[in-house]
């Protein structure tokens, strides 16, 4: 597992905001998908972002590459990435006809959705879980607008995401209960406080929709059938004035 400084390590510089190497590395893959006319170049990045991402590999990437990512924690790496991700996909999806993608998506969008489904509904779980952020995350960094789990702070001893009590120290049932509840707790704080999150995914996919159909959401794609089916049920239920916003609301909160 790629070694990483934790946030109490950063914790004096967590406004000097994402290293450069990070910065340059996510408005290159997703300069490939701002070209008047997409080339296979978007492929690539979206390779890059699963691999990078959801994958945790950091092999064959530049050492400035894997030394920035190594200084800050996997969670502001996933924080500084969403916009990035969000954006990439809405254009792969706005291109979907004009890809001849019409009937079933191609491997490039497979990916970049499965890793957009990782980013909403799996990282917080997963950051969560490494060592490097077993005291909570912190939402002072420069991307902290986006997917915002708030930390432990005040937790009472055998709450979710508390550290103390025998629920964390032994085993059995009352471990793995504690376990899920954890998984849940992170889960539903994921976009604590977030409204850009939720103001970007729906500026750009609210238009989209119906670019998504139900049968592209098979194999690694079906954990993402409750997203898209969120927005659609929102859709439905609001009124003219509001599409899809409480819809969008309830999947991501």
């Amino acid at each position: 597992m790629v070694k990483r400084k934790s946030l109490d390590d950063n914790e004096q510089e967590c406004g000097k905001g994402i290293p450069f190497p990070i910065q340059t590395f996510l408005w290159r893959q997703t300069s490939a998908f701002l070209r008047p006319k997409l080339g296979k170049q978007y492929e690539a990045s979206c390779v890059s972002f699963e691999r990078v991402l959801v994958e945790n590999k950091l092999h064959g990437l530049s050492p400035a590459l894997s030394e920035a990512i190594q200084s800050i924690s996997r969670w502001e790496l996933v924080q500084a990435a969403l916009p990035h991700v969000l954006h990439c996909t809405s254009i792969l999806l706005s291109n979907r006809n004009k890809l001849g993608h019409q009937d079933k998506l191609g491997v490039a969008e497979t990916k970049l959705l499965h890793t957009l489904h990782w980013m909403l509904l799996e990282a917080a779980q997963e950051c969560n879980h490494e060592p490097s952020l077993s005291h909570g995350w912190s939402g002072g960094s420069s991307s902290s607008a986006f997917l915002q789990p708030v930390g432990n702070q005040g937790s009472s001893p055998g709450a979710p995401g508390s550290c103390s009590g025998s629920a964390l120290d032994g085993s059995g049932p009352q471990h793995s209960s504690s376990l899920l509840e954890e998984d849940e707790h992170a889960r539903t704080k994921l976009f604590h406080k977030s409204m850009a999150t939720i103001e970007l995914f729906v500026f750009l996919f609210a238009p989209l929709i119906h670019r998504i159909k139900e049968s592209d959401l098979t194999f690694r794609l079906a954990s993402g059938l409750v997203i898209w089916q969120g927005v659609v049920t929102g859709e439905k239920k609001n009124p003219p004035s509001h599409p899809y916003i409480l819809g969008a609301e309830c999947v991501l909160l």
